[in-house]
Parts: structure tokens; sequence; C-alpha cells
């Protein structure tokens, strides 16, 4: 909603003052700072007196609730403490350092006040039993290669028989003088970092010690962080189909509570209690500026004149009125945005339209030459007079059906020229789009 966009804003307003306050010294931050815990406070009785009872309900994020008081609570002992530590002429450094650095913390709301953000926070929840399992891993293997190393290169005295240089003996015991400097250089080696600066004295001196070089790099850096990015990626992946199925629901929220207001419309209107909507009860529907601001939030933006024109098109009976369903249908209609399946059912609709025309015109022409052999001129003529009129019809639907495929055919080229590219190549969410380039829905 836009009060949560608006405390998410000013929480991060909030950390960037932190961190300029950080680096610029300027009387003013005091001032910046208390007002933004002003906004807070009362961003956290506003909360208070709109959820009332359900405030401290477990079900509805106690544990958040509960953050969000100790973070105020914080902004406020801090406002607390320096009019007393100022009283006394004392400059409490640690502790307002520590107070200031604990303002960070409020950025983490952030994380609850935006859908996508929590939802990626939850898909790194669930896949971190997975890394820890990968990371123990890595770390038993480092581990028992830093033993192994460190007995071999990284003590005095098993280097005092080799025929090395004091420098290599240096190199030696600066990278695995003990187990936990050999831990760090082989975390190095895994992150490529320098690594040959490390190998280098033991492969000049032991050139077997390659292949050891070549398996740790190879498993531990290629493999292992493969895998972490492969179950990175995965979960993700699962993330972003699960916010599609939130977008998916929340459309589809909206929608029936579109048609709920339609519903509420029609028997608000419904002046005579009919169970109809006639020209002037839709009329004065339509132009209520109330009406058009919720249609306009629902994406239907048409002007009071181009909405009672859809009264005529509404009224396919040609009955002057409107019945719930054709208004509700009509309008729900009117709110999805155009696509293939529209164009579809168009050229659905003209087929069976033709479908029924040809059948008529079939047996007008037999019962017309019934007639006419059993002598009924007149109404022969009368009936070959609309046969020919529904002929007419016929030849202006065949028209508007071929500017129809016709259409079709061009939308379906696009959108295969369009989409090709993409399933060839199936893009990550997480890679930028480039520039030039159209999504399906923008086709």
């Amino acid at each position: 909603t836009w009060f949560q966009s608006a405390v998410g804003l000013a929480v991060l307003a909030n950390t960037v003052v932190v961190g300029l306050e950080t680096d610029m010294s300027w009387e003013g931050w005091g001032v910046i700072e208390q007002l933004f815990l002003l906004f807070f406070v009362l961003e956290l009785l506003c909360r208070m007196l709109h959820r009332g009872a359900r405030f401290f309900d477990p079900q509805d994020g106690i544990w958040w609730t509960l953050f969000d008081m100790f973070v105020v609570g914080l902004g406020l002992s801090e406002l607390c403490i320096l009019p007393l530590y100022a009283r006394q002429r004392q400059t409490p450094a640690m502790a307002l350092r520590g107070l200031r650095l604990l303002r960070l913390l409020r950025l983490l709301r952030v994380f609850r006040m935006f859908d996508y953000l929590q939802k990626f926070v939850d898909s790194l929840l669930d896949m971190l039993p997975t890394l820890i399992w990968i990371f123990v891993l890595l770390f038993l293997l480092c581990y028992v290669f830093a033993v192994v190393l460190t007995n071999c290169f990284g003590k005095q005295d098993v280097l005092v028989d080799q025929d090395i240089t004091a420098e290599e003996r240096d190199a030696l015991t600066q990278h695995f003088g003990d187990v936990m400097t050999t831990l760090f250089s082989l975390f190095r080696i895994l992150t490529m970092d320098s690594w040959h600066d490390i190998a280098k004295p033991i492969i000049n001196n032991w050139p077997l010690w390659r292949m050891f070089f070549v398996f740790f790099i190879a498993f531990g850096s290629w493999t292992m962080i493969s895998l972490l990015t492969a179950v990175v990626s995965d979960n993700m992946l699962a993330a972003t189909a699960d916010m599609k199925e939130l977008e998916i629901k929340r459309a589809h929220d909206a929608k029936m509570e579109f048609l709920k207001w339609l519903h509420a419309c029609f028997w608000a209107h419904d002046l005579d209690g009919n169970g109809k909507l006639d020209r002037d009860e839709f009329i004065r529907w339509a132009e209520d500026e109330a009406t058009l601001k919720q249609l306009q939030r629902v994406g239907i933006n048409m002007r009071n004149e181009e909405l009672v024109a859809l009264f005529d098109v509404f009224d396919v009976e040609d009955q002057q009125v409107l019945s719930i369903d054709e208004f509700v249908d009509g309008l729900a209609r009117a709110q999805d945005p155009l696509s293939m399946k529209h164009m579809v059912m168009l050229e659905h609709m003209f087929k069976k339209v033709d479908r029924k025309v040809t059948q008529q015109s079939h047996e007008m022409r037999r019962r017309s030459a019934t007639e006419k052999d059993l002598g009924m001129p007149s109404q022969f003529s009368q009936m070959l007079a609309q046969m020919q009129e529904l002929g007419r019809q016929q030849q202006t639907i065949f028209q508007e059906q071929a500017r129809l495929s016709t259409a079709v055919q061009d939308i379906q080229r696009f959108l295969t020229e369009t989409l090709t590219p993409v399933a060839e190549t199936p893009r990550s969410p997480w890679t930028p789009r480039m520039p030039g380039r159209k999504s399906s829905s923008a086709a």
C-alpha cells in the first residue's frame, strides 16, 4: 500500500542519513534524526490504532511488531541519554556510537514492508540448511588438507633438511605455518586469489604436488561453487514462480472485488426494483464521478459519453434494459486487456453466426420451393426477398471474417517472431532485460 511504501522510503532515507552523519560533521543531524524518530513513533501508533487487538496477534507477525517496538525504543533511549550526559558534560563516545549503529536495524523493516523482498528472504531461509551442509563439506575438505600441508611444509624442523632457498622457506612458513594460516591460504586458493603465489614454492621443489592443486581447485572451487550457484538459482527461480502465483491470486482477488462492486452498483441504481437497468438508470450510474474513479482504478479509462454508449453494446437483444448478467459480464470483459484469447473467441463467434445464417438460408430456400409448388407466389416473393437480404448479411459476415482472420494471422506471426528468440534462449529472472526486446505482455 501507499502507507507501507512511504514508511519504507522513510527507512531508506534514515539509513542514508546515518551514512552521511558518519562522514560529515553538521549540527543539524540531530534535528533530522529526531524528525525521523517522530515519524516512526507516529507510524507505530497509527498501526496500533488501525489493528487494535490484532496488533499483538501471534498469527499476524508478532515478532515483527516486537522488533519495530524495540527499534523505536532504542531511538527514544538515545533521545533520553543524550541530555543526561550533556548535563554532566561527558561524552559517552562508545555508547553513542553503539546506539547510532543500532539505527541500521531499521533497515530490516524494509524486508517486511515489501512482499518481493520478504519473499526473497524467505527463499534464502529455505535454502539455508542446504547451504550450511555445502559449507560444512568445504570446511572439512579444507581442514583435512590444512593439517596435511601444515605437517608437510609449515614446520621448520621439516624444512631444515630440504634443499630450498631461504626465500621459499619463509614463503612456506608464511602460508602454511599453522593450521589456521593454512586454512586461510586454502580459502584464497578456492577463491582463485593469487593462488599461484601460494602454490609456487611447493610446485618448484615438489612437482608432484601439482596434481593436488589441480584436484583441490577442480573440486573445491569449480564443483562446489557451481553446486552453490545451482542451489541458489533453483531456490530463486522457485521464489519467482511463487511471486507469479501471488500476483495471479492478487489479480483474481481484485477482479472478485470489482464484481462485488458491480453487483452493488446494479442494485443501488435499480430504482424501480424490477431487476433491470433501463437507459435512464444506466446513464445516471455512468455519469456519477465515483463510478468513473472506481473504473479508472481497475483499468477502465472511459469518458462519460463512452460509458453511456456501452448500454447499446451490452443490450444484445435490443430490449432497452440490461439484466444483471449483461451489466456485470459486459463491464468485467471491458476490464480484461485485449489478448489472443479474445481474438480467437471473436473468430469462433463469426463462424457460429455464419453457420447459423447458412442453415437459415437453406431452410428458407427449401420452404420457398415448397410454397412455389403449392401455388403461393406472394409468399414466395416475400420469402425470396428475405433470403436475398440474409444473403447480403452473410456476405458482409464473410468479409468481416476474412479481415478478422487476416488480423489474427498477423498477430500470430508477430508474436511468433517476437517470442521465438526468448523461447530459444531462456532468460533468468535475475538477468537484466536487454533494450529493444519486447516481452510477451508488451506484445
